[in-house]
């Protein structure tokens, strides 16, 4: 080969690792090149200027500590560019890929510019994965196509294409013979780490090669105080640029109860907890079963057919029926005629619920614009008698949101003066109120609701114990045990647990794994996800919920956290203990089958 003035390092395959803190870059020579020819007559330090500003502008924003140069499998030379440096650099190098077949090599993910195979049974892997990893040494043969890999005493040696393999001189026939795939010997690794007497194993429901490894006991990490990305990083034994581009974040910052995944994103471990199918489940009785009930659209029958197949267990529903309007008067959603006649006939309770919602959110100016004023105030109040008396009501459910916090005081006058009306003529006063773990009285979602105020009008009060996260939000759980809890505990410091309704979810949200496009799903769907895109359903026990990670098909990692009939046994046991008067479910229809299990009939 004619010597070259300067190299041009663009033209050969190269990876950016990092261990122990630094990163190191591999550069790959062909591997029937002699290094020495390569570079003719050049040495390495003379040429240590033109690889750091080849990797200034290749890696502008990364500290590379060293290059390693390898023809073929053999790490023929190593150039230190600097010392050791504990800074960490985020960067994800091209040639850092995950692949449908990890190595877990001493309990490290070792990547590779090319993808272990399997063949007749037996994974192969790039024979350089053997010097690097296993320590051993190898020399490549070009001509006879042979690799001699040396470790200790044992000398082993492959050839292409052959299944014939020899172990100190002694013959062995392979299952696999090593094959030759992208410029790259891949040998068949059990064979060549028991021969080392190095233990290997294969998981194949993880898609993992675990050589002196075991398995991660979960694929996710819970983000406790404290954390930092090194920090976990360091105690997963993976890198901080794995941990940025498995988890799609843009910086290193990361916060408390933040779901991080550990494991390559091909990878799903169970994780030790008992299995969801395995789960004891609990008939819990309530003296108080509430469904939420709707119709979008003309034939939306979803509540309807939800009410009517579980009615023996369902003691109320409130109708979200009748929309504020800016004078006071209220305005019919959908008849609820049929949905009421159900209900008598079955002897449950049906409360008209009035809501402030209007083109999919909730209107904060509406509902202040009325509640100010106690002239349409009163109106409003006329007119929620008006059409309980129309249409046979047992009450009203008043689900008013996003008030801001100067409407606290009107807010809970309107409750007073609702009970006052109404309460004498036997109808019901119920609210359904934001849930909060403390009184913050300028938070714009939930200081206008006054708990122990409210609590002393309102003959029942629907606590809202999910959307913990939502879809225009960062991922997480809809409703975690311990926030449910800590809600619950200041309601009942607040409110008579008996007369209390936990809210109970029976859907969840579907985002990507960078907190974006998030969407609402039903359990129903994220059954059919399972159907379109594979996976397994995994179950995070610090949260008390189940969740779902998968690979859409534009091929974007996205995550998904629901609330199904196990999560609800948490929280139907958590109403029990704390004497709370029963559950409201939001909403009818939503709902699988299966969740009815875990509800006793009347």
């Amino acid at each position: 080969m004619e010597r070259r003035e300067s190299m041009d390092w663009t033209s050969y395959a190269q990876r950016l690792i990092y261990e122990n803190g630094e990163y190191h870059l591999i550069i790959y020579l062909p591997d029937d090149v002699e290094f020495s020819k390569e570079f003719g007559e050049q040495t390495l330090e003379k040429e240590k200027n033109n690889i750091r500003k080849y990797i200034e502008k290749t890696y502008p924003t990364i500290k590379v500590s060293s290059v390693k140069f390898m023809t073929g499998s053999i790490i023929a030379a190593t150039l230190m560019l600097q010392s050791p440096s504990t800074k960490t650099y985020a960067a994800a190098s091209s040639f850092n890929q995950t692949n449908s077949i990890q190595l877990r090599i001493n309990n490290r993910y070792v990547n590779s510019d090319t993808s272990p195979v399997i063949e007749n049974g037996r994974v192969l892997v790039p024979i350089r994965i053997v010097g690097e990893s296993l320590g051993a040494y190898v020399h490549w043969k070009s001509k006879e196509k042979v690799a001699v890999i040396k470790k200790d005493d044992t000398t082993i040696e492959l050839q292409a294409n052959s299944t014939k393999a020899f172990v100190n001189g002694k013959v062995h026939f392979l299952d696999a013979a090593p094959r030759i795939y992208n410029g790259r010997l891949m040998v068949p690794i059990r064979f060549v780490s028991e021969s080392f007497k190095i233990p290997v194993d294969w998981d194949h429901k993880a898609k993992v090669v675990l050589i002196n490894s075991s398995l991660p006991k979960a694929s996710d990490y819970l983000v406790q105080k404290g954390d930092t990305l090194y920090g976990i990083a360091s105690k997963h034994k993976v890198s901080v640029s794995d941990l940025m581009e498995w988890n799609k974040l843009k910086s290193e910052t990361i916060y408390v109860g933040q779901l991080l995944r550990v494991v390559p994103p091909s990878i799903i471990i169970e994780g030790p907890e008992v299995s969801l199918d395995e789960m004891k489940i609990i008939a819990y009785k309530f003296d108080t079963v509430l469904g939420f009930t709707v119709k979008y659209y003309e034939g939306h029958l979803s509540s309807y057919n939800s009410l009517k197949n579980n009615n023996a267990k369902i003691t109320d529903i409130a109708s979200f029926s009748h929309g504020m309007r800016i004078d006071g008067s209220l305005e019919t959603d959908y008849p609820p005629e049929e949905t009421i006649a159900y209900s008598n006939q079955k002897e449950i309770n049906s409360l008209m619920l009035i809501h402030n919602a209007q083109g999919g959110r909730f209107h904060k100016e509406l509902a202040e614009e009325v509640l100010e004023d106690p002239v349409l105030r009163d109106k409003l109040v006329k007119s929620v008698l008006a059409e309980i008396e129309k249409y046979g009501y047992n009450g009203v459910e008043v689900d008013i949101e996003g008030l801001g916090p100067d409407s606290r005081a009107e807010y809970t006058s309107f409750i007073k003066e609702l009970k006052a009306e109404l309460g004498p003529k036997g109808y019901m006063v119920s609210a359904t109120l934001p849930a909060k773990t403390a009184d913050y009285l300028r938070d714009n979602w939930t200081g206008a609701y006054d708990y122990k105020a409210i609590g002393q009008y309102a003959d029942r009060v629907i606590i809202m114990t999910y959307d913990e996260h939502w879809s225009g939000g960062v991922p997480g759980p809809v409703a975690s045990y311990g926030w449910v809890e800590k809600v619950i505990n200041y309601a009942v410091k607040e409110i008579p647990p008996q007369k209390l309704l936990m809210g109970i979810a029976a859907y969840g949200y579907d985002w990507s794994i960078d907190g974006k496009n998030g969407k609402a799903v039903t359990v129903s769907e994220i059954n059919n996800y399972l159907k379109k895109y594979g996976g397994k359903i995994l179950w995070n026990d610090t949260y008390k919920v189940p969740y779902y990670r998968y690979k859409d098909e534009n091929g974007d990692d996205r995550i998904v956290w629901f609330e199904n009939l196990q999560s609800s046994q948490f929280k139907m046991k958590l109403a029990k203990d704390k004497g709370l008067q029963g559950i409201a479910i939001w909403r009818l229809g939503l709902e699988t089958k299966d969740f009815w299990n875990g509800i006793s009939n009347k």
